[in-house]
């Protein structure tokens, strides 16, 4: 054999031996299995953990929204109750306002009317008997309460309980306000019974006798709705302070 050809036939042994060492080694050697459970045990602990700890989180809100609730609900009945307070104040201060005559009223009722008389004074007459006078509008006053009148006002200046009637010279003052004639005295109040009141002959004797006399005017007309204005002047307070 020539050289040549034991070259090639060593290489082709070279060559045939590296390819059963190679095909064993594709066979037979693997390496190592990977430890995939060794890879997934941590991650799974940390996912477990992960899920107790949102549970936790989870059961903490769940309590801080029920206590919340539990505290919108006692605020809203604790609002409820202030309003129904406030709306009990509210109506006990409207009717102390109605009562002291610090709001305005509409109702039946009697007009009273009064004028200085038109007739030529005698020289020899008291001028004085011609004209109407606080006392006489007073006792008018002091009448129409006596027949169950709930509010009066005289020329529109309503009468409360510290009002007052007087005069100075010859000008009549109501609730400190100078009034002038004719007088026109409207009371809210039952009718029937305000006219019962008037024109009953025990009462109110001196000024119909006047009107008889002298020639005042003194009318009575009964009015199915009118409104009084309310009480428009100062509260004096002289000896009362808030109180705790």
């Amino acid at each position: 054999m020539s050289g040549r050809n034991r070259e090639r036939a060593r290489n082709l042994a070279l060559l045939a031996v590296g390819l059963v060492l190679g095909l064993l080694l594709a066979l037979g050697w693997r390496g190592p299995e990977p430890n995939y459970a060794a890879e997934v045990a941590p991650q799974s602990g940390r996912v477990w953990s992960s899920i107790e700890k949102l549970e936790a989180e989870q059961q903490t809100l769940k309590a801080k929204l029920a206590a919340l609730r539990e505290e919108l609900s006692q605020d809203r009945l604790a609002a409820a109750t202030d309003t129904d307070r406030l709306e009990a104040l509210r109506t006990e201060l409207e009717r102390q306002q109605l009562l002291a005559g610090l709001t305005a009223v509409r109702g039946p009722g009697v007009m009273v009317v009064l004028d200085d008389s038109e007739v030529e004074i005698p020289s020899a007459d008291d001028a004085n008997a011609y004209i109407i006078h606080e006392h006489d509008l007073r006792d008018i006053v002091n009448l129409l309460w006596m027949a169950g009148s709930d509010s009066i006002a005289i020329n529109d200046q309503r009468l409360v309980n510290n009002s007052s009637i007087y005069c100075v010279g010859s000008t009549v003052m109501v609730n400190d306000t100078r009034l002038s004639p004719p007088y026109l005295i409207r009371a809210i109040g039952n009718p029937r019974v305000q006219q019962d009141y008037l024109r009953n002959p025990s009462y109110l004797r001196s000024l119909k006798e006047k009107s008889q006399l002298y020639g005042l005017s003194f009318e009575v007309e009964p009015l199915s709705n009118m409104v009084l204005p309310p009480y428009d002047g100062g509260l004096m307070v002289q000896h009362a302070r808030p109180g705790q």
